[in-house]
């Protein structure tokens, strides 16, 4: 009896392990009222389609426009105080340049921020 008790644990827990290395990225639909930078690379205003992985508290982040990807970036996954009602992009102003410095989801607790120094030099 213990071994079959065992045997199925050891089953369960291996289909959970191959659930999670199957995982799809999330997405989220941004739109940018004005021009920005993101890794050195400069997105239009407009609607992006965001798509994010998040392994511990790092993600890669991916910008696509017309299903075509536009710009990538690392970022580091943080818990807001607060939900905010709707998705949000934090730009970092300097002068008349603009850098995504942080993205919270709407009705989430969790945001990616982004690194000014890092955006600068396209890391």
């Amino acid at each position: 009896m213990r071994r079959l008790v065992s045997r199925a644990g050891l089953l369960v827990l291996a289909l959970m392990i191959a659930t999670s290395a199957f995982a799809r990225p999330k997405s989220e639909t941004i739109t940018l009222s004005q021009d920005a930078t993101i890794s050195g690379t400069k997105l239009p205003a407009g609607a992006y389609v965001m798509k994010y992985d998040i392994t511990g508290s790092n993600a890669q982040v991916k910008f696509l426009q017309g299903g075509k990807e536009v710009a990538t970036a690392n970022g580091q996954v943080k818990t807001l105080s607060k939900k905010p009602g709707s998705t949000q992009v934090i730009l970092d102003t300097n002068g008349n340049a603009r850098s995504i410095s942080e993205i919270d989801f709407g009705g989430k607790d969790t945001a990616i921020s982004f690194n000014p120094a890092d955006m600068a030099s396209g890391k």
